[in-house]
């Protein structure tokens, strides 16, 4: 017996109208919710697989996320270092907010890339 897919089913369908008319992006912790195997069953076919994945391969917290045939609604999961998932999301977005990069780590990424450049361009 169905138990939260539905609701769940409905808050996507209004948060999926409300990005469309706003751009405001909702995301919903699905690990924190009790499905039932049913309810799984459920989301998993309505929702359907789209075209997209995006990876993360990192030791520490590796991660998928993968559109679903619902254009804008993304279900991602994000495991710990022994491929446990802590963190199961469905995102009602453009593109998954937890999947882009992290202002810490552009930084980090512009001081490689700046020490890269002292190797090629001569002192000032």
């Amino acid at each position: 017996m169905l138990m939260n897919a539905v609701p769940i089913l409905n808050e996507i369908y209004e948060n999926l109208k409300e990005f469309y008319k706003t751009g405001k992006r909702h995301t919903i912790f699905t690990n924190k919710i009790p499905l039932c195997e049913e309810d799984k069953k459920f989301l998993k076919e309505a929702l359907g697989e789209g075209n997209i994945k995006i990876e993360i391969k990192s030791e520490l917290h590796p991660a998928i996320w993968k559109e679903t045939k619902i254009n804008g609604v993304w279900i991602g999961i994000i495991y710990d270092k022994n491929q446990n998932p802590i963190v199961e999301t469905i995102e009602i977005t453009d593109f998954p907010q937890l999947a882009k990069s992290q202002r810490e780590d552009i930084l980090n990424s512009i001081k490689t890339l700046e020490n890269t450049l002292k190797n090629f361009i001569p002192p000032r």
